[in-house]
């Protein structure tokens, strides 16, 4: 069917415990750079190696372009970050959902574009998610429900400019209400309930859910 749903999952700087959840191999398996490091770990082998391959053992990488991958490499020197071609690379295999697999801390304006690239308009029409450490992040762009633990925390925040937003299912809900990208409005939120409703009817969000902080 042209227009069914592809799975894609982009792996980054992770080890093989950020996979450790994922059963089921997806349909496009995208190794950024050393996440290819991850995907063997695994068990798996990637569909694509995206990088500048500063970071990754050159028997992994022969081992990868032997079982058939496509193997992009890009100078040191670029205007994208790697996560940004991985993305790239993704979207032209075909992707619709992509989820990104990425270690969290780390330099910050490094962690910083790479959280604004999710919501690249280029990117657009394909779904981006993504698991940063204990965080779990989404590009969103029209409606989208998400199913979160109750008591975890929730923020939004708009991407490029105006963003026109309505939520359910949070402490604090929108009703059609401009969040900017320049303010702090979105944060400090928390679900309370299963299924969280957002409906963004301009502009991007990102959501960003963190798990709840112990009680002391």
């Amino acid at each position: 069917m042209e227009n069914a749903e592809r799975f894609g999952l982009v792996v980054a700087s992770s080890g093989a415990r950020h996979l450790a959840k994922l059963d089921v191999r997806p349909s496009v398996v995208v190794a950024v750079d050393s996440g290819l490091h991850a995907v063997i770990g695994k068990g798996w082998l990637p569909d694509c190696v995206v990088g500048d391959m500063d970071s990754v053992d050159p028997d992994a990488l022969a081992a990868a372009e032997d079982s058939g991958a496509v193997i992009e490499r890009h100078a040191v020197t670029k205007n994208e970050s790697d996560l940004e071609l991985g993305l790239m690379a993704a979207k032209r295999l075909g992707v619709t959902d992509a989820h990104v697999v990425a270690r969290g801390g780390g330099r910050l304006d490094h962690q910083f574009a790479n959280l604004v690239v999710l919501a690249a308009p280029h990117l657009a029409p394909m779904r981006v998610a993504a698991t940063i450490g204990d965080h779990q992040v989404w590009a969103v762009r029209g409606t989208r429900s998400l199913r979160l633990p109750v008591g975890s925390h929730l923020a939004i925040h708009a991407v490029g400019g105006l963003a026109r937003v309505s939520t359910s299912g949070v402490a604090f809900p929108l009703d059609r209400e401009d969040l900017s990208a320049f303010e702090a409005r979105g944060i400090a939120n928390a679900v309370v309930e299963e299924l969280v409703r957002l409906d963004v009817t301009s502009g991007v969000v990102l959501v960003v859910s963190s798990p709840a902080e112990p009680a002391s």
